[in-house]
């Protein structure tokens, strides 16, 4: 063959690649997780990622897990900015203060409820996804893992009360988190969750809200000695994707994307009541002492958070907004 013939060939065969879809039209995107390798949101992630190679349109994803990337926030602004492509993490308000919807404590009461309010078509998911949207995040859905406890050093005073608890607990970077806790009858530093650990062995907190059972047990393990399942708030992350990232795929690989996000959010709910019991069982195993609460304490508690808290959340979300949010889980 004269090199003319085969350079007619190669063009062809390139042109032929990019019409049909093939190896030249393969996208890289590179995902960043907070979540240590053995917890379960990574194995749905992971499983995720597998089922959307499976689907043969070119879309490889690769997984940086237990923060390899930076933190939730660092994580958020790469994506917004195209640094990264893809997140999965907590959503801080750093940026926007109605993000902080996703910490309303007790919104959430039931495992049916968690469903209804994270998925499509609740007033929750549709404020979140125009709000992420305008920083540039296209959302692709929310991973609800369980539902929030304390794990502590040493044992509360009033563990089952919102009597004052003598103990210092680390809480997340969020006015929502100081207004409950205090309300909760602790005392609270904030401190980054990636720091949570050495901060318990050193002594500067007492303990921490904002991780689930299973969270307690494998990142916080022996650095605590109580768990108490005050079921304060939903233990949520997203799926997210930036969106000029997002806007570079084509209509199918986004359907693709899209339709597995969507199931591994689903999978979620179905998974979190039963990891939350397993791991409460594991908790008892590893010699870490759960300090069950009846309905009747849970109610209390939860009641008198709505009546102490919600009223001052009118300031940053607007009273609308709070009673739209109340309307999802009727």
């Amino acid at each position: 063959m004269n090199i003319r013939a085969y350079g007619s060939v190669a063009v062809l065969a390139v042109a032929f690649g990019f019409a049909s879809g093939g190896i030249a039209n393969a996208v890289d995107l590179k995902i960043a997780g907070q979540h240590p390798m053995d917890n379960i949101a990574t194995k749905v992630l992971e499983e995720t990622i597998k089922e959307i190679a499976d689907a043969n349109v070119d879309l490889n994803i690769k997984l940086f897990p237990a923060g390899q990337l930076g933190s939730g926030e660092q994580v958020f602004g790469d994506v917004a900015q195209g640094v990264i492509d893809m997140g999965h993490t907590f959503i801080y308000s750093h940026n926007d203060p109605i993000l902080e919807i996703n910490s309303i404590p007790y919104l959430v009461g039931t495992y049916e409820q968690m469903r209804k309010v994270y998925s499509p078509g609740s007033n929750f998911y549709r404020v979140y996804d125009e709000h992420l949207a305008a920083q540039g995040i296209k959302l692709l859905g929310v991973f609800a893992e369980g539902f929030i406890g304390v794990g502590v050093t040493k044992k509360p005073d009033n563990a089952t009360t919102t009597g004052p608890k003598n103990v210092n607990i680390r809480i997340f970077s969020a006015e929502v988190a100081k207004l409950t806790t205090d309300a909760m009858g602790f005392n609270s530093t904030t401190v980054n969750w990636s720091d949570v650990v050495p901060a318990l062995q050193q002594g500067i907190v007492d303990g921490a809200i904002g991780g689930t059972a299973e969270t307690n047990l494998t990142v916080l393990g022996d650095a605590i000695k109580y768990f108490v399942p005050y079921n304060t708030f939903v233990e949520n992350t997203a799926f997210y994707i930036g969106q000029a990232k997002w806007d570079s795929l084509s209509a199918e690989q986004q359907t693709v994307m899209s339709d597995a996000f969507a199931k591994a959010s689903q999978k979620s709910f179905e998974l979190s009541e039963k990891v939350d019991k397993e791991y409460m069982g594991k908790l008892a195993e590893h010699g870490i002492e759960v300090i069950a609460l009846s309905d009747d304490e849970l109610n209390a508690i939860a009641d008198h958070i709505k009546a102490e808290v919600w009223p001052k959340l009118e300031g940053k979300f607007g009273k609308e907004l709070l009673e739209q949010l109340k309307q999802d889980t009727k």
